[in-house]
């Protein structure tokens, strides 16, 4: 962690305090480590010719891909800035991490079309090029999430109040559709060690979303781990 110099800008909101619960992001992270690992294995499984494999494989793919679009816009948009101006000493660690976000962006913007034609074709060609692509970004994005984890995540637990880091998350939520709402739920229960998963859900989802998640999400998402892994789903813990 950096030391602390005093901040420049970018203050407080008035009537809030500095200290938050940044544990979110972790499962957020390890979701991600997740998935840049089975996502390419599904790729190359796909029998060549099999289309709707590959449209299953493929959906999912996407789906991962804009998760992390939309996560690193909100640290982009809602973290950054306010760590680098709250805690001037880290403002060259803020630039690895902008720098770093930059080389994930291309990466995703080459994985991108290589899905949809992937798709298009249900190539075994095809499917290389985006598991090989998939890859690179898991190699990139592994180095990141570390450097962010070690660097940044502590100081803006330290820095933030829990409204303003409430409001990465309330981002991505407002960000992702809302057919993806069972998957994105229930891959943050799933990054959870069974044992905490009720405790988790009482202290950071409100009533009407677990009741949601009780008598409609959890099916949606079986429903979705079962056609994704027919031999069952690998764990993220």
């Amino acid at each position: 962690m950096t030391e602390r110099l005093p901040s420049t800008s970018d203050p407080l909101p008035e009537g809030e305090t500095a200290g938050c619960d940044t544990s979110d992001i972790l499962l957020v992270h390890r979701i991600f480590r997740w998935g840049f690992r089975e996502m390419p294995r599904l790729v190359r499984a796909a029998p060549p010719g099999d289309r709707s494999r590959t449209a299953t494989v493929a959906d999912s793919v996407d789906l991962v891909l804009l998760g992390l679009h939309v996560h690193h816009e909100a640290e982009d948009l809602l973290l950054f800035g306010k760590v680098e101006a709250r805690r001037p000493a880290c403002a060259a660690t803020i630039d690895l991490m902008r720098d770093q976000h930059r080389h994930v962006a291309e990466l995703l913007g080459r994985a991108e079309p290589l899905s949809a034609a992937w798709r298009d074709s249900a190539d075994g060609r095809a499917a290389e090029r985006l598991a090989a692509a998939l890859d690179e970004i898991g190699t990139v994005l592994g180095v990141h999430l570390h450097d962010e984890e070690d660097d940044v995540i502590p100081v803006a637990a330290e820095e933030f109040s829990q409204r303003e880091w409430d409001a990465l998350g309330e981002h991505g939520r407002e960000s992702f559709p809302k057919d993806g709402m069972p998957i994105q739920l229930g891959l943050m229960m799933d990054a959870l060690p069974p044992a905490e998963r009720a405790e988790w859900s009482r202290g950071h989802l409100p009533f009407p979303i677990r009741l949601l998640w009780a008598i409609l999400l959890k099916r949606r998402y079986t429903a979705w781990q079962r056609e994704l892994f027919p031999e069952g789903m690998p764990a993220l813990v």
